[in-house]
């Protein structure tokens, strides 16, 4: 459906945390650069119909923010225009994050999906291990607060990028690694396994040598407990996740890797170009 589009993003970002440990705070950035763009297809599965319902693009670029120079990365994800007659989404998370050590500093979440409104604002504090917030969404008021947070913790755009840095050599088949994520002013502990490496074909892109990963999800309003999340990123310097898979309550999703520019570097990864 295409509400779930940036759900979908949501459970990527809590699994391409796969490999950060209390002990890896600071891995320092060599996946990505300023001026990465990624592009994505959404396709939902009901009754045995595939459909493309909508899209998702991940952005690298260079900002300010609290007298601070930061990365700034930022996802967004949009319904097609055929199928916003049915339900219109127009979904936009944005990081700021410490180009040292990919902490987040500062994170926006608003989201607009088929007009019901969700406006979170997160300020990351370290030093005080604090998270200051601002929450906003339709017919509920607006209110402030402060979340104790771990050395470690993420949004759910940051960890996607922290994670490309991690050397996914160091973990053993199988292994199941916990981490902690802030999602909606609660820490969350996320459960992901390693699963090996697999040759991955992507429709209009390539055949790709990836790394497969799949994490247990929250159930909830989109998710059935058990359920889990199935992603492939290229087996390369870059990281990129080049497939993503993911049962919901009704159906199941999938994205795909369409377009891509400005990687840091060649996608050694790639085995054949379509």
């Amino acid at each position: 459906m295409p509400k779930y589009i940036l759900l979908l993003l949501l459970s990527l970002s809590t699994f391409l945390l796969k490999a950060q440990n209390n002990q890896a705070c600071d891995v320092k950035n060599n996946a990505f650069i300023s001026g990465e763009n990624l592009d994505y297809v959404i396709t939902y599965n009901w009754a045995f119909v595939w459909t493309d319902v909508g899209g998702v693009k991940f952005k690298v670029s260079n900002d300010s923010i609290f007298g601070k120079d930061v990365y700034k990365l930022k996802g967004t994800g949009v319904t097609f225009s055929f199928y916003d007659w049915f339900f219109q989404v127009r979904d936009v998370y944005q990081s700021w994050v410490n180009p040292d050590n990919l902490l987040p500093v500062y994170y926006h979440r608003d989201v607009d999906e088929d007009g019901y409104i969700i406006d979170i604002k997160y300020r990351y504090d370290f030093d005080s291990l604090v998270a200051y917030s601002e929450v906003e969404k339709t017919r509920k008021p607006y209110f402030q607060d402060t979340v104790d947070i771990f050395p470690c913790t993420y949004d759910v755009v940051s960890a996607v990028y922290k994670a490309r840095n991690i050397d996914f050599s160091k973990y053993k088949k199988d292994e199941v690694i916990p981490i902690k994520i802030l999602l909606d002013n609660e820490i969350h502990d996320i459960f992901v396994r390693y699963s090996g490496k697999q040759v991955k074909k992507v429709r209009g892109v390539g055949k790709f040598k990836t790394i497969r990963f799949t994490v247990s999800l929250v159930a909830g309003d989109v998710f059935k407990e058990g359920d889990y999340l199935t992603v492939w990123v290229s087996d390369d310097e870059n990281r990129i996740p080049v497939w993503i898979e993911s049962p919901i309550i009704v159906g199941t999703i999938k994205a795909r890797l369409v377009n891509y520019e400005g990687l840091k570097h060649p996608l050694k990864s790639m085995i054949k170009k379509y």
